[in-house]
């Protein structure tokens, strides 16, 4: 099995997609990730056991076009992704306006601005 993560680009992601699907690969999962100061977006795709992920690192507040056009059911893993952590996808083939996923919290994998301070507390007396 090979495995290759490629950069990719919101405004790409689409005609990526309709590739992937041309080749006769699946979707296998779309995931989000935060990381140092944005989010990594992951489109993974398959075919004989041979995977492929194109991400794409983004900040916080980007549009995305959904790949909905290729794969009917990335609505899934779109809507998920908006109410986790707040994306919002363009033409989705099923939107569930922010009620996909119901939480107390709105976004609550979204990173914490500012982030928050741990102070480290020491028992009296000791060195």
């Amino acid at each position: 099995m090979t495995m290759q993560i490629i950069p990719a680009s919101p405004a790409g992601i689409e005609k990526i997609a309709a590739d992937m699907k041309a080749e006769g690969r699946r979707l296998v999962v779309i995931t989000c990730t935060a990381a140092a100061e944005e989010y990594d977006i992951t489109y993974s795709f398959d075919k004989e056991n041979d995977l492929v992920h194109y991400r794409l690192t983004v900040p916080e507040g980007t549009v995305i076009p959904s790949i909905g056009a290729s794969y009917g059911g990335a609505f899934v893993y779109e809507n998920e992704i908006h109410d986790l952590y707040g994306f919002t996808f363009t033409g989705m083939t099923l939107d569930f306006g922010g009620t996909f996923i119901r939480t107390k919290i709105q976004y609550p994998f979204k990173k914490e601005k500012p982030a928050p301070t741990v102070t480290k507390v020491t028992k009296e007396g000791a060195s």
